[in-house]
């Protein structure tokens, strides 16, 4: 009897084939996905796999059918599970590895204003700042998008002027960029509970660049940069570095060194061509602008980065139930306080320790030293049960609010080498620097007085050479 004989005579031999091709498919598409992350040594060890199951089934099938079919569906059992696991892996790491960062350029109006995004704009006058490159031309373009014009956009001579024409009347709308929001931020801290947003665009800007390495076999730094929420909630729009700590790793030696850089650092910022705060350069170019900065300042190269947003940090402690974090300082601020020695913290308090500096001693080298604590205590935690439940819980925290330009073939990797480096990740030394604060004029933002910090010679030749001692294994 042939084949085709064969699946004529009997039911069951119809029912275990469409059983297989079906647990073939799932099996072939589980493959695929593990291949983005394990490169072609992991696709072939799964093909070799599914092939060599799929052939034994299938033996089974031609010979005891009945029995074939509860095999294939105890297979599907399985499949189905790693099916569900694959596509939810390969979603977020295609959300986290959107690298492609925007300037979020915005139009505003007064919060209590009646204009609505849906008004005819003819009877308004838009104002922008004369001194803020590209401002005039890319409200220009949001206007032409949503088909709207306006009865004349009005140059004010800087930002300052240009926010009290809009708080006394003398502007409609105002044109908010990054120039304007680093501007504002000084000029009135409260300045985003007093608008609302009308209409926005996006403009692309420079993406990071990738200096990949092995990293099973090869030391590597990578910057883990924390924004804050300055151009909304958009993990890839450009905002302010509130957290800026580099991470050096070598996985030969197993030694880790991590860093904090003060975001009021003064550094070369190459996008504009002069020098402002760090945080401002992140504003301004978006994370290629900050890696630009850093490894100007301190003759070092950066590998890869991630970043997270507020909203990310938030969700990603309360994904792993809170966290223990260790407070140098005893000391309140807003809701909460936080006692010298180990405190628990939910996502809130957790940001707020991550974000609180004007209390503490030594102010933003403070601030340095708690966040350092807080991705210790992360660390930590994970490290307490790093089960699957933990892991999607995790996932589901960072889909929308973190990314990375660390390529996906290597993130099974990475996994694996934070589980091996714990213990060292979990008990590695903080470093802040030592330096002074200095007033003076912005040198990119003219008219801006304002504080910066300077690194004494001596801590940037430190820096340099703690991250050189890992990378060379000394």
């Amino acid at each position: 009897m042939n084949y085709k004989q064969y699946l004529k005579s009997s039911a069951a031999a119809k029912v275990s084939l469409i059983l297989l091709i079906i647990d073939v498919i799932a099996a072939i598409y589980i493959t695929s996905q593990a291949a983005r992350f394990t490169g072609a040594a992991g696709a072939l060890t799964g093909a070799v796999i599914t092939m060599a199951v799929s052939g034994l089934v299938w033996l089974c099938h031609y010979k005891k059918p009945v029995a074939a079919i509860i095999i294939e569906i105890l297979l599907m059992a399985v499949l189905a599970l790693g099916v569900y696991v694959a596509g939810k892996v390969g979603s977020w790491a295609g959300d986290i590895s959107r690298t492609a960062e925007y300037e979020n350029v915005q139009i505003v109006a007064l919060k209590d204003s009646p204009i609505e995004s849906g008004d005819d704009f003819s009877s308004y006058v838009m104002g922008y700042s004369a001194d803020d490159d590209g401002a005039y031309e890319k409200s220009s373009k949001i206007l032409e998008d949503n088909s709207k014009t306006v009865k004349r956009s009005k140059p004010s001579e800087s930002t300052e002027v240009l926010y009290d024409e809009l708080l006394n009347g003398s502007v409609d709308l105002m044109v908010l960029t990054s120039n304007t929001r680093s501007d504002l931020s000084i000029i009135d801290e409260d300045y985003e509970t007093k608008i609302k947003v009308i209409l926005e665009g996006k403009f692309e800007v420079e993406s990071a660049t990738l200096k990949a390495v092995d990293i099973t076999k090869e030391p590597f730094t990578i910057y883990l940069c924390g924004a804050d929420l300055s151009s909304g909630e958009d993990i890839n729009s450009t905002g302010r570095g509130d957290v800026n700590i580099l991470l050096t790793v070598n996985p030969n030696t197993k030694q880790v060194n991590m860093q904090a850089i003060p975001r009021d650092t003064f550094v070369y910022i190459p996008c504009r061509g002069g020098s402002s705060k760090l945080s401002y350069s992140g504003w301004w170019g978006g994370v290629q602008s900050s890696i630009e900065s850093i490894e100007d300042k301190f003759d070092i190269e950066i590998n890869y980065y991630a970043k997270i947003n507020f909203n990310g940090l938030v969700d990603l402690v309360d994904a792993l139930g809170g966290v223990t974090v260790y407070s140098h300082y005893t000391y309140t601020a807003g809701d909460y306080t936080f006692v010298k020695g180990y405190n628990e913290v939910n996502g809130e308090s957790a940001l707020m320790f991550a974000r609180a500096r004007k209390m503490l001693p030594e102010n933003e080298l403070s601030r340095g030293q708690h966040q350092m604590e807080l991705i210790k205590g992360i660390f930590r935690k994970f490290a307490e049960n790093p089960s699957y439940s933990n892991a999607m819980a995790i996932m589901d925290s960072l889909a929308n609010n973190f990314t990375t330009n660390l390529p996906e073939r290597d993130f099974a990797d990475a996994v694996a080498l934070v589980i091996e480096l714990l213990p060292q990740l979990e008990n590695m030394e903080n470093h802040s620097m030592e330096g002074t604060y200095q007033w003076h004029y912005d040198e990119i933002r003219k008219g801006y007085y304002q504080y910066y910090f300077y690194p004494e010679e001596s801590e940037i030749k430190r820096v340099k050479d703690d991250i050189n001692a890992v990378l060379e294994g000394e």
